[in-house]
């Protein structure tokens, strides 16, 4: 009898053994997955924050947007600007509500001679895929009311908004009441 209960109780330690060895094989693995997934969505949000276009082309939680914004100068956007090599950045409003501003940095390439040229940007967050020159007509009036709303609040530096969006990449709010404030 007394050996039938020391075999029990050393197949209950052993399957006791067991059972802790999976459990901490499965807590390990689970917090690993769950300290992994936090990691990937810490870095989409540090991408999304700073303006990386490299991690917003891989966002699974952006949607492509279009955004418009005034074609700056000739001198700033050419391709034979040493100091930028075409490269621009400007902030382009993705609603018509004005309510949604990103800042993206993009080449365009030059004016081919339209007379009021804006820029439409199909952008994901900071990625932009695509860019292309249109003419003024080619924007509703919100937009082009957006835009000029942007170009009176950045023109007066004293306001709190001016700081805003020289160092923000994405605002969330509308221009229109920013600039009459």
């Amino acid at each position: 009898m007394d050996k039938v209960n020391r075999q029990s109780v050393a197949k209950k330690i052993d399957h006791d053994v067991n059972l802790k060895t999976r459990y901490r094989f499965w807590t390990i693995s689970l917090a690993t997955l769950l300290t992994l997934i936090a990691a990937g969505i810490g870095l989409l949000l540090f991408g999304y924050y700073q303006g990386i276009d490299t991690i917003d082309r891989i966002n699974p939680f952006l949607s492509y947007e279009v955004g418009y914004t005034k074609l700056p100068s000739s001198s700033e956007i050419s391709p034979r600007n040493k100091k930028t090599d075409g490269y621009w950045t400007a902030w382009f409003t993705d609603s018509p509500m004005g309510n949604e501003w990103t800042k993206l940095t993009l080449t365009t390439g030059e004016n081919p001679g339209l007379k009021d040229p804006y820029v439409m940007a199909y952008h994901k967050g900071s990625f932009v895929k695509e860019a292309r020159i249109v003419p003024r007509t080619y924007l509703s009036k919100a937009y082009v009311s957006n835009l000029k709303g942007l170009e009176t609040l950045l023109k007066t530096k004293s306001t709190p908004d001016y700081k805003l969006f020289q160092h923000q990449i994405h605002v969330s709010d509308t221009i229109q009441d920013l600039s009459v404030e």
